[in-house]
């Protein structure tokens, strides 16, 4: 498998943006729409907003890179799907009881069997976890990705993912339900784009235009500002989904196309993204968990106002998964049985 330090990079820069969709999400919820410092909460926290849309992005295009043209058996497939289970959902689950039973501590949850095998499957309990229900949908259906590539022009292929997609974004003013964020054929777009990039990563070169880069940046600015005007006037003209979508894909490609150049920058530089890069299923996986057990903290004794509680949730989220994880690779260094367990 060909191996891209810049999907790499990409997951690294992604992990930090994650963590401020979430620590931002309190003054989202509270500010009031229109003032000043609900524009300054709003925007960063909209621009931020593309990271799941890229997670699936860079792992389709990592899926796409291995050997396409090989025959695909039975075992090789059912061997491909453990591995799968061990490296993505083995963690989630074991992330789902630690989230369960301090949730329960604090009295945000029930205690019942029941309920947690509900949040396990629909991946509700906290906000990071449905990214994974909607990964491994992915992931099984393998087979039919490795036909799309090898059968499907990419123009035939995007065009069909995009249908579906904007079909999806339309469905539920149709037919109430309240998980669509969690089936696989809402993101699906950006998981064909994804392949597309991976199998045909070597011959495109559109990614290494330093003007391309600047254009994506503005044009991702422009979305996310016409977002926000729209949120902070309170009249949604435009189609918010489609804005988003558009955004989202300009975010990934800006993305890219600077971690490319991140590639050649100093070796001190490339080594603190490696080591970020490392840790950011961890922390991705984690992050809430401070989170929300810092502002439960705050709140209980009283601290109610938004700014406190957004920095208490910036200094939290961090630094403390951060320094979780360099201790759980200590012991992990001791006890290699249990590495990879929690991400």
């Amino acid at each position: 498998m060909v191996r891209r330090q810049e999907l790499s990079y990409m997951n690294a820069l992604a992990s930090l943006a994650v963590i401020l969709i979430h620590v931002l999400s309190l003054g989202i919820s509270s500010l009031t729409p229109g003032t000043w410092q609900s524009v300054a909460v709003y925007l960063p926290w909209r621009l931020a907003a593309f990271v799941v849309p890229m997670f699936l992005y860079t792992g389709a295009a990592k899926l796409a890179m291995q050997m396409w043209d090989k025959p695909l058996g039975f075992g090789d497939y059912l061997r491909y799907c453990l591995r799968r289970v061990r490296k993505i959902y083995l963690p989630y689950v074991l992330w789902v009881i630690i989230y369960y039973l301090a949730f329960w501590v604090i009295h945000y949850v029930r205690g019942e069997v029941g309920e947690f095998f509900s949040y396990l499957l629909i991946g509700n309990l906290s906000s990071p976890f449905y990214y994974i229900v909607i990964v491994m949908q992915f992931y099984l259906l393998m087979p039919l990705w490795r036909w799309m590539v090898r059968s499907l022009s990419p123009f035939v292929g995007m065009s069909l993912s995009l249908l579906v997609t904007l079909f999806l974004q339309q469905l539920p003013a149709l037919l109430p339900f309240p998980y669509y964020d969690r089936v696989f054929p809402t993101y699906l777009l950006f998981w064909t784009a994804g392949l597309y990039m991976g199998r045909y990563y070597r011959g495109v070169r559109l990614l290494r235009n330093g003007w391309n880069l600047v254009l994506a940046g503005i044009g991702a600015l422009f979305c996310a500002g016409l977002a926000c005007w729209q949120y902070a006037a309170g009249q949604w003209i435009f189609n918010l989904d489609l804005i988003k979508l558009c955004a989202d894909l300009l975010s990934i490609f800006f993305l890219q196309s600077l971690c490319l150049f991140l590639t050649h920058t100093p070796q001190r530089v490339q080594t603190l993204l490696g080591k970020l890069s490392e840790c950011s299923f961890f922390v991705y996986l984690s992050h809430c968990l401070f989170l929300t057990l810092v502002t439960a903290f705050l709140q209980n004794r009283g601290v109610s106002s938004v700014g406190p509680l957004l920095a208490a949730r910036f200094a939290a989220c961090y630094t403390l998964p951060f320094l979780c994880y360099w201790i759980y690779r200590k012991v992990t260094d001791r006890l290699p049985f249990a590495r990879g367990l929690l991400g």
